[in-house]
Order: structure tokens, then C-alpha cells, then sequence
């Protein structure tokens, strides 16, 4: 009986720890509200064709970062920062990392897991580049945009 009830209490820990901030989540939902809502086309046009980016690419991270964070997509900027405008460590699922490589190599047979540094990406722009760089170079290793490089470390020689 006592372990069946410390197994219970366990479980409902872990799900605690493991699962996104709702209240983060609807906070930043509701600072988004503010912004025009956009269809994923105009997403794509308004934000990426310009900067070369797919429009796959564009309509997967339209599908599949909202679904990963929670958060409405339609109103998301390329310039909101992930951490600081998006509090996306706390709004997403613990595993949303795993799902993002495994849903983009199903989408565009890239396996992506070894090259992806969420240190190096701040934006949802970088993340973007980054996704978009992946499927036009999936043999890169590197990224090709230096300036969102960590400004901290410096240059090897």
C-alpha cells in the first residue's frame, strides 16, 4: 500500500518538473495578443522568403514550434528571443528538443541531433536559419551565420 501511494506521489513530482509552466505560458500567450495574428503564408512572406528561407522550413517551424511551446505562432516575431521574449525552456515540454530532431528527420530525412546547440541560437530567427540550414546543408556540420555565434568565447587561432 505505502508503495503503491510513494509511487503515486513520485509520478506526480516528475510530472510536475517535467511538464511546461502553464502560467508562463499563457503570459507570454498574452503579451503575444497584442500582435497581429498571420496565416502561415503570411508568415512565410512577411518574415522569411526575403531572408531564403524555405517555404517547408517556414511552414514546419509554424506547425511545429507552436505545437512543442503552446505558445500562438501566428504572432511570433523572427526577432523575439527565445529565453528572455519567449520563456521557451519553461513553456515547452522537458523533451521538446528530441521531438524537434526526431520531427525533422521525418519531415526531411536530416538527423540533426549532433549538430544542434541551443546556446548558439537566440532568436527565433537563429532557430529558423538554423532549421533552414540543416535541410539546404544536411552534411554542414558548422553553422554558416557567425553572429550568433556566443559573444563570450573567443576567436581559436
Amino acid at each position: 500500500m505505502w508503495h503503491r501511494l510513494k509511487n503515486f506521489l513520485s509520478s506526480l513530482w516528475t510530472y510536475n518538473a517535467l511538464r511546461p509552466d502553464f502560467r508562463v505560458r499563457r503570459r507570454v500567450n498574452r503579451s503575444l495578443s497584442d500582435r497581429p495574428a498571420l496565416s502561415q503564408d503570411e508568415w512565410f512572406e512577411a518574415h522569411y522568403k526575403a531572408q531564403g528561407v524555405t517555404y517547408a522550413i517556414a511552414l514546419f517551424a509554424y506547425q511545429h514550434l507552436g505545437q512543442y511551446s503552446g505558445l500562438d505562432l501566428s504572432r511570433v516575431l523572427p526577432s523575439d528571443r527565445l529565453e528572455e521574449d519567449l520563456q521557451w525552456t519553461e513553456v515547452c515540454w522537458f523533451d521538446w528538443e528530441q521531438s524537434l530532431c526526431e520531427d525533422f528527420h521525418g519531415c526531411f530525412g536530416v538527423d540533426m541531433g549532433d549538430r544542434l546547440d541551443f546556446s548558439c541560437l537566440s532568436t527565433v530567427q537563429d532557430l529558423v536559419d538554423f532549421l533552414n540550414q540543416q535541410k539546404i546543408n544536411p552534411d554542414s556540420g558548422e553553422l554558416d551565420f557567425p553572429e550568433i555565434l556566443s559573444l563570450n568565447s573567443e576567436p581559436e587561432f
